[in-house]
């Protein structure tokens, strides 16, 4: 299967769940918007490869990912680490190769990543390994360990303070951010009170994507009231976001860093009767956030794929083992797809350009 056709199944990989869309006065009507939901990110000095490879021998890999999983019942703690998953089974059934699920306590835990990283590799027997770690910094020494034992890592979503990795393929979370916060100073009208629930900062995709949204706002004459870390929980942004509602009386949009705190401001600001007042968008796009905005609980999100990050991450790791083919140290994903009320029906459209 060729990569465009996986880029085209990346995109669309939610339509069966975008079947209409939930109108909100608080949003412009697409025809008055000028800006574009949808923008190209380029991989200056490399291109993806036309065609995928499959193994030729038997391959184990490990993808050692941020949050919990029940063997006895299949659930993950995280819907977007279930995707993530979900990507990586389908894309070791395509390639030939054994993919093992090595979870987490939680989206922070550093020490448990560490430890069950580190216990993995002692075991023995994989080939490689995908990692979204914890902990850019922290995490940086047991992945050189294993790296020193021969295991090659690639690094996607979150990325490794360490030079030896075969690549980091990731989402431009500051492109991504950048476009959101754009979005919300169009929505605004220019101006407004908005307040930033950041993820766990001692991550660096949390840190691009508040980044992002300050340049974004930047672009506006936006008063940003107050940020704090959600630490990509929902439970901690509904927290967060009561205090705030009760604290400032005029507030026109809440940017959250992930799904779950957008739903945790969201569910705090209809608790408050103030949901119809604020805008309030996400940075996610599985199945249940495509939900959660066509049900009007959130107003807009960004398309991450997560199911394609993990199967690029799989073929890259894959073509470097069956060739020791080489990459640049950071791939971008080409595309990033804001969605809103306006285009989450036709969230596969652009796949077909």
């Amino acid at each position: 299967m060729g990569w465009q056709r996986l880029l085209v199944l990346g995109l669309g990989l939610s339509l069966t769940w975008t079947l209409g869309g939930c109108p909100r006065s608080s949003i412009a009507p697409e025809e008055e918007s000028t800006l574009p939901r949808m923008i190209t990110v380029e991989n200056a000095g490399w291109e993806m490869p036309e065609t995928e490879i499959k193994a030729s021998q038997p391959r184990r890999v490990v993808f050692a990912l941020k949050d919990t999983y029940d063997p006895e019942t299949g659930e993950h703690g995280d819907i977007y680490q279930a995707q993530v998953w979900a990507g990586a089974v389908a894309a070791g059934e395509d390639f030939g190769v054994t993919v093992e699920l090595l979870p987490n306590q939680c989206h922070t835990c550093a020490e448990d990543q560490i430890r069950a990283i580190a216990n993995r590799i002692e075991a023995g027997d994989i080939d490689g390994l995908v990692v979204m770690v914890t902990d850019s910094v922290r995490l940086a020494n047991v992945i050189e360990r294993a790296i020193a034992q021969g295991v090659p890592v690639i690094a996607m979503d979150t990325p490794v303070n360490s030079e030896q990795l075969v690549s980091f393929i990731v989402f431009d979370n500051v492109a991504g951010g950048k476009l959101m916060g754009e979005w919300v100073v169009e929505q605004l009208g220019g101006e407004g009170n908005v307040l930033l629930l950041n993820g766990a900062l001692a991550q660096q995709n949390a840190l691009d994507r508040q980044q992002g949204f300050l340049m974004g706002l930047n672009t506006g004459n936006i008063n940003i009231l107050e940020t704090q870390t959600g630490e990509w929980s929902e439970e901690k942004a509904e927290e967060i976001t009561t205090a705030w509602l009760a604290q400032f009386p005029e507030v026109d949009a809440i940017v959250a860093a992930n799904y779950a705190m957008a739903q945790g401001a969201s569910n705090a600001a209809v608790k408050a009767g103030r949901r119809e007042d604020i805008l309030i968008t996400g940075f996610d796009a599985m199945p249940p956030v495509i939900e959660a905005l066509k049900a009007g609980a959130i107003d807009a999100t960004i398309n991450q794929m997560p199911d394609f990050q993990a199967r690029l991450s799989l073929q890259l790791l894959l073509r470097h083992l069956e060739t020791g083919e080489a990459f640049p140290p950071r791939i971008f994903l080409p595309r990033i797809h804001l969605i809103d009320r306006n285009n989450v029906e036709d969230l596969a459209l652009p796949a077909e350009n």
